[in-house]
């Protein structure tokens, strides 16, 4: 995703401003699932590193 730099009096369309949350909100959806895979990750490695510890 690029960086958009608002300058001090801009403005959005309203347009603009739709299509802009529509991006921001598919961008957020694929960072949650993305940290929902590496939160599944980091549970299987802490279980394994207790079993480990364990025996």
């Amino acid at each position: 995703m690029g960086f958009i730099k608002f300058t001090k009096g801009t403005s959005l369309s309203d347009k603009d401003r739709k299509a802009l949350l529509k991006l921001l909100t598919g961008e957020k959806k694929k960072l949650q699932s993305a940290l929902k895979d590496v939160d599944a990750s980091l549970a299987t490695l802490g279980v394994a590193k207790k079993a480990k510890k364990k025996k």
